[in-house]
């Protein structure tokens, strides 16, 4: 099959083949899918080629947005042109389970974390009580948790975003995992205190989750783990995240040790999206 590249080269001028994009996301399954591809404005009268060509490389895929600008808003949310206009909510398959979701219009969602998914279920115990605030989304964590580690006492996800939360009830259905998830509509900052004494906490939004790690630190328990996200850049990816780390456990008195880092993806040139796995001692 040949690259979207090739495909379009017969279709615009030379100058501009090197601008086309190496890759874009695909979301959901043989029977439907949805793709969502960022263009360089270089590319701008030609953007309606490129949404027709993935289509013609790509059968299953219905429909093709552009993504335009950073997140923004309260959910945090991508603004998107429609370049190929079609269904948008899709089934999206990952391993043995299932994630139903509207990523460009209702509630955000990228494939392309599965990879950081999966390598925080390995490290899940049976009999874990998790707390997954305030980014839950449609559940995609909780889901290949438990799908991995189907031991873990209970799963607390909590998510702002209403089209996001029923799309999360849907998905524990789909997954066949009533029980095991505590699905909460609302904000975390007064929920999460609810639930002090758990075993982990995720926090997985990059540019948010530091507004949440202090009460993160006093609602883990003695020995538990924080998966806390950031940004990084190139030169130093995890000295900001680690700064932030050490001046809360400082003012708290804990004893916080760092005990892996991992580069999830890249997010912006020359910027990743870090996670910093902590371990909370607080005696």
């Amino acid at each position: 099959m040949p690259t979207l590249k090739e495909a379009v080269k017969p279709l615009i001028p030379r100058e501009l083949w090197d601008k086309v994009p190496r890759s874009f996301d695909i979301i959901g399954s043989r029977s439907g899918a949805v793709a969502i591809i960022e263009i360089p404005p270089e590319l701008e009268d030609y953007k309606f080629v490129i949404g027709e060509a993935i289509v013609k490389l790509n059968k299953h895929v219905k429909a093709v947005v552009r993504r335009i600008g950073a997140r923004e808003g309260e959910f945090r949310l991508y603004r998107y042109e429609v370049l190929v206009p079609g269904p948008t909510e899709v089934i999206h398959k990952e391993d043995n389970y299932l994630i139903k979701v509207d990523p460009p219009t209702k509630a955000y969602f990228s494939p392309r974390d599965q990879g950081d998914r999966e390598d925080i279920a390995r490290q899940v115990m049976p009999g874990e009580v998790i707390l997954y605030p305030p980014f839950a989304g449609v559940g995609p964590y909780a889901i290949t948790i438990l799908k991995r580690q189907s031991s873990v006492k209970l799963i607390i996800a909590i998510e702002l975003n209403e089209y996001a939360y029923y799309y999360m009830l849907d998905n524990i259905k789909l997954n066949r995992l009533e029980g095991k998830v505590l699905p909460l509509l609302g904000d975390a900052s007064r929920l999460m205190r609810l639930f002090c004494g758990v075993d982990r906490i995720i926090l997985t939004l990059p540019l948010g989750a530091h507004r949440f790690l202090m009460q993160s630190l006093m609602c883990i328990k003695d020995g538990g783990i924080i998966h806390f996200y950031h940004l990084g850049t190139e030169e130093n990816p995890y000295g900001e995240a680690e700064g932030l780390v050490r001046n809360y456990c400082g003012d708290l008195g804990y004893d916080c040790q760092v005990i892996n880092r991992r580069i999830v993806r890249d997010y912006a040139p020359y910027v990743y999206k870090v996670r910093l796995d902590i371990r909370v001692g607080k005696f």
